[in-house]
């Protein structure tokens, strides 16, 4: 491959031709300017490339910042793009990041400069050693390094927790190692990472920091500076090092880049690469060629984890393709899922976030915006990769699709830049590419993958690139695969695809406490749980708890459902207990689903074969629709797939009777399962056992403030009257989670006081008590950072009081109390169960107070309780409008200095420690409580909103950020989109959010950025609870949107009382043209009342439309819709 280059000098032709104005052309957009620092006070000092996004979110295509005195100008649509990719006008600029790396790797290919006689000289020596032949020949290499790290995973077992950023990274440096210079690093040999890969990503880190600091902070930062140095001395010697040892011990066989740069020629020259020059390429083929690669291969694992559909094609392509076979290069170029599952990963969220040009003189670009030679112009690649002209309005989703089909060839030219530009792009991309095929082949030729927590949510650790940060996730070997599938060496199989697999068998210690002597004559059996909102995993935990009992074990414990693919048992009985969200599976199910969809659709029949089984679903019928979807089509597919079903399926409705229907179920399964597996162990309960301490101190009770914010402001909106009260509430975020509009803030509450009190005087308890518990393995009573929890912790933290009890708690409280015939009615009676005690939510707690005689201990009324669960709210803001505040601003709220000041700088400097930037977030909520209870017993107190209710400005809360259920609800890509939000009450969350980011753009950019948008807006009383009615007008007034509210009670006298459904249909036809004119509509709200009402308007303007359509046909055609067109957020 040639150099395009035939000599050093900076080649700037004189025939190019640079766009001109006739007049003064437009101003570049930018935020506004503060004395001294600029824009600095929009930017995040820990994660810069994050301002960036926010503020082309705001202002569009072009905008330009002043940092300290540097102009620099972002650019983020394919458009404008492509024009600076011009190499005859534009050039790539080393000033930023790239300079400060200078300090590391000096004038090596990534960071010399464009005109510099280095760059030359290494360009067109290392460039024809990089080509096609020679990167084929180190696939054997590769397969050498993959093989470590996998064989690794394989001893370490099913309930290791891989860390991505960590094991990829070795995998990575020691490729680049192998491959390049012919030197192991054995990264895996070693449960620390060898001294110079530390070193380096220390390294990294530091540099990337040294750019977004102010001069005087840097200057302030001694010991930063002399760990720097002490990096830098460390690695050069080690190339130094390998350099005299390739020099002393020629090896002129070897095909590697350190003889290519040790005897190669230059050219056009005849010059040798100097022994710094060559250690200035070492390093710097060390970290572009493992930061960024590691960087890809974690983003494409957390995307395809998230995406268990695309999981799946890629198993199925790797086992169609390899088979059982050892990888070959052959396989590489059939792999095309794989290739475009890498190349949509590069687009979604790569680990470069920008390429930094300049022009060569002063231009013009976009045809109206003059260009300084000096400025800095930033590639913005994600706004380049989510650019709605190029990708189409599904450019936010994650689909490797669009790059099959000649999608890929039929790109249009510079809409694809994660590889960077021109004669700077990266010259080891082929390296890259093969080495990540072969990785992921490997990968998912042996293994079964899931993530460690199925919650877990992107986060991303900034260093000079970007990638996740505390991403884990847990391999398992695939059923009938050998240990040595796929390398080299590997007999050669047939494809099979057996229902069984090699289970877990570690186990925790709360397992093992929970064992009894008995264990050896237990039954067996496996139990799987999908949910995300802990009422399933706590009907798994119950059946675990309650299993030996009946004679049964859970060796396994309690698992994701996830975590039986291609890994359900033939040799015990299975149990899955899961939900469904709007008709979608769970996070932590969402793998196992496609997985039978997959199946099922292929015709394999017989794939589990052999498998016992039965189901238990939980949902709620406020979603009539797809009421309860997910565990019918799993009890389906099950049945197809030729596994035998030994229950009919068990459902609850979790808006009634909670825990009726799954104890009956599970009463009559046990006796099911007792007579399938033969099991004889006598039955006998177990107890929980509580022992009582009283400290003669009170206890301290400790928490975590990684998982903490702070409670800014918590103010009355509406007072209570014609509803409940209602309040906004901001919290600064905890340090480094971020949101976007349409997310949830989950809250960890409290149980309100007057609860927690009549737990303590029934059982005689105090406040500070010493609770010890053991007798159970239910997580949420036995997880405890000391072997003790207060009592107030235990009752108050730990476990729902007022969930109405069952009928069958009801039952064993008449058994401690057999006078009674009113329990006894109230236990036999389904009837009297559900008007008394149901309908009026009377708890065990209740009924205990009203039949004080009743003989229950506190581990028997415990053991009844289930686990508090976290609440979550719609948040009421866009992250647009809250640029990041860093966190050393807010440790001490009494004391706050703001970094971008030297004073602050300073402070900062002193601390010598940089943490990641805090961002505020707002909820608006209902306050329930006041109102007598329903079941008699005092007032009512909603858990959450009671609450927060009560915490002032500057208290904790532990909080953390949740996407959104359904993942599209969110603003159109494409601004243009018209948008139809429909809302209520509080249901005006989200809304808010959107319209606040819709105005910030209207702001920055003017109105006619935006599409229409219209929102309709229920409200009681005109005067009373219209929220956010200032707000509202004025971005009404800016353009930002169309409000339309419906008053239900009282309304302003020209307009008259209406619901939100009746003034829709009102609206219908500028409804009928927003949708034809591509709109998407947002509905917050009740589900059984504004979710059920605003569908039913839907279908009733389609079938005006469309008069030969039945009702059947429309409801079909609205279930379309649903898929990305009508979108819903709501609640119960």
């Amino acid at each position: 491959m040639a150099c395009p280059y035939k000599k050093e000098p900076n080649l700037k032709p004189d025939n190019v031709v640079e766009p001109s104005l006739d007049g003064p052309g437009e101003p570049i957009p930018h935020p506004p300017e503060k004395w001294l620092i600029g824009n600095a006070g929009e930017i995040d000092p820990t994660f810069f490339v994050s301002s960036v996004w926010r503020l082309a979110d705001i202002y569009g295509p072009i905008f330009s910042l002043k940092l300290f005195g540097r102009t620099v100008v972002v650019v983020s649509s394919h458009e404008l793009i492509d024009e600076v990719c011009d190499e005859a006008r534009f050039e790539k600029t080393t000033k930023g990041n790239l300079e400060t790396l200078r300090v590391l790797v000096g004038g090596g290919l990534f960071t010399a400069y464009s005109d510099e006689h280095d760059w030359y000289v290494g360009h067109r020596i290392l460039i024809p050693a990089m080509g096609p032949i020679a990167v084929r020949r180190m696939f054997d290499q590769m397969v050498d390094c993959v093989s470590q790290m996998i064989l690794k995973w394989d001893r370490l077992g099913p309930e290791h927790e891989v860390s991505g950023p960590d094991d990829f990274s070795r995998l990575t440096f020691d490729v680049i190692g192998l491959c390049a210079m012919n030197y192991r690093f054995n990264c895996f040999y070693a449960e620390d990472p060898p001294r110079f890969m530390t070193a380096m990503a220390d390294a990294l880190v530091e540099a990337g920091k040294v750019t977004n600091r102010m001069a005087v902070e840097n200057a302030l930062r001694y010991f930063s500076r002399m760990k720097l140095a002490e990096d830098i001395e460390y690695m050069h010697s080690v190339c130094a090092g390998v350099i005299a040892e390739r020099k002393a011990n020629p090896q002129p066989e070897l095909n590697d880049l350190l003889n290519v740069m040790l005897f190669g020629k230059d050219p056009v020259s005849g010059e040798s690469m100097s022994d710094e020059l060559i250690s200035n390429e070492f390093l710097t083929f060390l970290i572009a060629g493992h930061e960024t690669t590691s960087g890809t291969m974690n983003f494409m694992m957390y995307n395809l984890l998230k995406h268990p559909e695309k999981l799946q094609k890629c198993y199925q392509e790797v086992d169609e393709v390899l088979g059982d076979n050892a990888m070959e290069l052959e396989h590489i170029p059939r792999l095309k899922y794989l290739w475009a599952t890498m190349r949509e990963t590069l687009r979604f969220l790569g680990p470069i976030s920008s390429i930094s040009r300049h022009s060569k003189r002063e231009t013009v670009i976009g045809g109206k915006y003059k260009i300084n030679p000096d400025w800095v112009i930033m590639l913005n690649l994600r706004g380049l990769h989510h650019d709605t002209s190029v990708y189409g309005p599904d450019a936010d989703e994650f689909r490797p699709e669009r790059f099959l089909e000649g999608g890929w060839e039929q790109n249009p030219q510079n809409a694809w830049k994660a590889f960077g530009t021109g004669s700077r792009g990266c010259p080891g991309k082929a390296i890259a590419e093969q080495e990540m095929i072969t990785a992921w082949a490997l990968i998912f030729q042996r293994f079964n993958i899931e993530l460690a927590d199925p919650e877990y949510q992107l986060k991303i650790k900034p260093t000079l690139t970007i990638k996740p940060d505390d991403f884990k996730f847990k391999v398992r070997r695939r059923p009938g695969k050998d240990r040595m599938v796929g390398l080299a060496g590997a007999p050669h199989k047939e494809k099979v695809y057996p229902a069984a697999g090699q289970g877990k068998t570690a186990k925790s210690d709360a397992r093992k406490a929970h064992e009894t002597d008995k264990s050896a004559e237990l039954k067996p059996l496996s139990i799987f749980f999908g949910g995300i909102s802990n009422t399933c995993k706590t009907f798994a935990e119950d059946f675990q708890h309650d299993a030996p009992s009946f004679g049964f074990q859970v060796p396994d414990g309690v698992r994701n459902l996830d975590e039986g693919v291609e890994n359900l048992p033939t040799d015990k009985p299975v149990l899955i207990i899961t939900s469904s969200y709007e008709g979608q599976p769970p996070d932590n199910a969402k793998s196992f689903v496609a997985w039978l969809e997959t199946r099922a659709a292929a015709g394999d029949d017989g794939l589990l074969k052999g498998v016992s089984y039965a189901v238990f679903g939980a949902g709620n019928k406020d979603w009539v629709r797809t009421f309860h979807r997910i565990p019918k089509l799993v009890d389906n597919l099950m049945e197809k797939l030729g596994a035998t079903r030994i229950m009919p399926l068990g459902l609850v409705d979790v808006s009634e009777d909670i825990l009726g229907p799954w104890e009956d179920w599970k009463a009559g399964l046990f006796p099911v399962l007792r007579k399938l597996s033969g099991a004889t162990a006598e039955v006998m309960a177990e107890e929980i056992k509580v022992e009582v301490v009283h400290p003669e101190a009170p206890a301290k009770l400790a928490g975590s403030e990684i998982t903490t914010g702070i409670i800014l402001s918590n103010t009355e909106i509406v007072k209570a009257g014609v509803g409940p009260q209602k309040k906004h509430m901001e919290v600064l975020l905890p340090p480094g989670q971020r949101y976007r509009s349409g997310d949830y803030l989950v809250v960890l509450p409290v149980n309100p006081r007057e609860q927690i009190r009549r737990v303590m005087n029934r059982f005689g308890l105090h406040l500070d008590d010493l609770l010890t518990v053991t007798g159970t393995s239910k997580e949420y009573l036995t997880g405890f950072q000391d072997e003790h929890i207060t009592a107030y912790e235990l009752i108050g933290t730990r476990v729902e009081l007022a969930t109405p009890a069952s009928q069958r708690q009801v039952a064993a409280l008449a058994a401690k109390l057999p006078a009674s015939e009113e329990l006894k009615t109230l236990s036999s009676d389904a009837s009297a169960y559900r008007s008394e005690v149901l309908e009026k939510r009377v708890s065990v707690l209740d009924l205990l107070e009203d039949f004080p005689s009743c003989t229950l201990s506190f581990s028997e009324y415990l053991a009844m309780l289930q686990p508090l669960a976290p609440r979550q709210y719609s948040i009421s803001s866009s992250p647009l409008v809250y640029p990041p505040v860093p966190s050393t601003t807010t440790a001490f709220p009494s004391y706050t200095v703001a970094r971008s000041s030297p004073a602050g700088a300073a402070a900062a400097a002193a601390n010598d420690d940089d943490s990641s930037a805090c961002v505020t977030c707002s909820i608006t909520y209902d306050v329930l409580e006041g109102a007598p209870a329903l079941s008699g017993h005092g007032a009512f107190a909603g858990v959450a909103s009671s609450y927060l209710s009560n915490l002032p400005a500057g208290s904790r809360l532990r909080c953390s950020i949740r996407g959104t259920n359904a993942s599209k609800f969110r603003l159109p890509p494409d601004l243009k989109t018209p948008v139809i939000m429909v809302a209520a009450g509080t249901g005006i969350a989200p809304m808010r959010a959107f319209i606040q980011e819709r105005a910030a753009v209207a702001g920055a950019r003017g109105a006619d950025a935006l599409g229409p948008a219209v929102l309709y807006f229920g409200c009681r009383d005109h005067a009373q609870d219209f929220l956010y009615r200032d707000e509202l007008a004025a971005w009404e007034a800016a353009g930002a949107v169309k409000v339309r509210a419906a008053f239900s009670r009282c309304a302003p006298p020209e307009q008259g009382t209406a619901h939100v459904d009746e003034v829709i249909w009102a609206d219908r036809e500028e409804m009928r043209r927003l949708f034809r004119a591509g709109a998407r509509i947002l509905v917050c709200g009740s589900a059984s009342r504004l979710g059920r009402s605003t569908h039913e308007v839907c279908v009733r303007i389609y079938r005006e439309g469309h008069p030969e359509v039945s009702a059947e046909e429309a409801e079909e055609w609205m279930l379309r819709q649903k898929e990305d067109r009508y979108l819903s957020d709501v609640f119960g």
